[in-house]
């Protein structure tokens, strides 16, 4: 797992975040060999049902609205009307 992964990560710029909980500085793509007791899984559209057929850049389909589009796996989803966890 990668701190961005985690729902309580706070994008502060292009290298690194921090963390709601502990508010910690962390590196944005830093893996995480133990995983934080806290870690849970962030909203994303590459986690949803609704999102199909992921090329090797990363992005799909996303089948949740009347009108199919594409989309990114890792953008965020925590508000969008047709996530499906």
């Amino acid at each position: 797992m990668r701190h961005y992964d985690c729902k309580n990560y706070i994008n502060l710029d292009c290298e690194k975040g921090m963390c709601a909980l502990s508010k910690a500085i962390v590196f944005i793509d830093e893996e995480q060999q133990d995983p934080c007791a806290k870690f849970v899984l962030a909203e994303k559209c590459g986690v949803c049902k609704n999102f199909q057929s992921m090329d090797t850049q990363g992005i799909g389909q996303c089948i949740g609205f009347e009108k199919e589009n594409w989309t990114y796996a890792s953008c965020g989803a925590s508000t969008c009307k047709g996530y499906m966890s």
